[in-house]
């Protein structure tokens, strides 16, 4: 069989296939052959130009994020969709929604932070649900972060959005900063 691979610009995603048909990965114990399958499919259709095979492909992150593993995951399939987030907004809305739903995939709240990347610029997106769709994954991930990192790294991200030229990225700050508010500090607060 042979493997999966997911070439946009500089950043490649493999999915190898041994032998006996598994999936070379950390997480290839915990996962079946099936699974395997599955996220190799949805890889490949990502990529596709069938807008709706990419957007059945899209409702299936949790599945390829399970079968790539956690640092995979943070390594490959995350730059891959910051990469595409130039897609069609269909298969945008449905990434935004699932990147929330990444968080456990990607090794828990320690490195929940890696999500941000992709979401960032899909809350500058012009279609409103694929922002809000984002801003509803951003509050996921923002909820779960240790605090130094969401002072620092989250706290940067509504910054940059705050600052922007584009309407849409300060639309999606207003949406967000109300939540994160609290945890900001007093010197964070007052820039905000």
């Amino acid at each position: 069989e042979n493997p999966a691979v997911v070439e946009e610009g500089k950043d490649k995603m493999e999915i190898e296939s041994n032998d006996d048909g598994g999936l070379i990965s950390e997480a290839s114990s915990n996962v079946t052959v099936a699974e395997e399958e599955e996220a190799r499919q949805a890889i490949e259709m990502l990529r596709g130009d069938d807008m709706s095979a990419r957007v059945a492909a899209a409702s299936k992150l949790e599945n390829v994020a399970a079968a790539l593993g956690e640092q995979r995951t943070r390594e490959e399939l995350l730059p891959f969709l910051t990469d595409g987030a130039d897609d069609d907004d269909e298969v945008l809305i449905v990434i935004a929604s699932s990147l929330g739903k990444l968080i456990p995939f990607v090794g828990g709240s320690l490195y929940a932070h890696t999500i941000l990347p992709p979401l960032e610029l899909l809350l500058t997106v012009e279609e409103s649900t694929v922002r809000q769709n984002a801003t509803e994954s951003a509050l996921l991930v923002s909820n779960v972060l240790p605090p130094e990192t969401f002072q620092k790294q989250y706290a940067e991200m509504l910054h940059r959005l705050a600052t922007k030229e584009w309407f849409t990225a300060r639309i999606s700050a207003c949406a967000l900063i109300a939540s994160a508010f609290t945890k900001l500090t007093t010197a964070q607060q007052e820039i905000h």
